[in-house]
């Protein structure tokens, strides 16, 4: 089975969506669609908006490593850092991981800057959490795609699936003149 590549655009980039930080890259809410049916070693886009990182300018790029429900992503103490407002650092405001369920089944959701009730039902209808340990973040410094890469950019909302390897390769290809992992910060700081 090939990898495919989701192309999306990030209207907000605070670091919450994907979360880049403690040395791997989820997506844990937001793109319900992706989460639902992206696959280890598919991979992601992440575009800026016009109105913010600016259009063809990639905010982030990464490969699915491991796929989890989001109830098994509550309760792995590997992401136990993801928790939102955990710690002093400013960038734990940021934490994606803020939804875990009850002793009676029904969903609960963390308190944080990012997310209210009315997000929780198309949050939790991508349930799968996706977890990157190959990314590159590269925020407020978002470099832009090369012409020959434009046919991966989604406009708008949505997302696309792109499943040629041969653009994926050359995505890929020109990913490895960047240094893997977070090369500035998001775009939106400060919150």
């Amino acid at each position: 089975m090939s990898s495919r590549l989701f192309s999306y655009v990030v209207t907000h980039d605070s670091g919450f969506a994907p979360n880049p930080y403690v040395g791997v890259l989820t997506l844990a809410t937001c793109k319900p669609r992706i989460r639902a049916t992206a696959r280890s070693g598919d991979w992601l886009l992440g575009t800026g908006s016009v109105r913010a990182v600016g259009s063809a300018r990639v905010v982030y790029a990464a490969v699915v490593s491991e796929v989890l429900a989001l109830e098994q992503y509550s309760m792995d103490p590997r992401f136990a850092a993801k928790l939102p407002g955990v710690g002093k650092e400013a960038w734990q405001r940021h934490g994606d991981n803020i939804y875990s369920r009850l002793p009676d089944g029904t969903w609960y959701q963390r308190r944080n800057i990012h997310h209210v009730s009315k997000d929780m039902a198309r949050d939790l209808s991508g349930k799968n959490v996706l977890v990157c340990r190959r990314f590159w973040y590269f925020g407020k410094s978002a470099p832009l795609l090369p012409e020959s890469l434009l046919l991966l950019l989604k406009r708008g909302p949505g997302h696309r699936c792109e499943d040629s390897p041969p653009l994926i390769g050359r995505f890929a290809s020109w990913l490895d003149d960047f240094q893997p992992g977070i090369s500035a910060q998001p775009f939106i700081v400060g919150k």
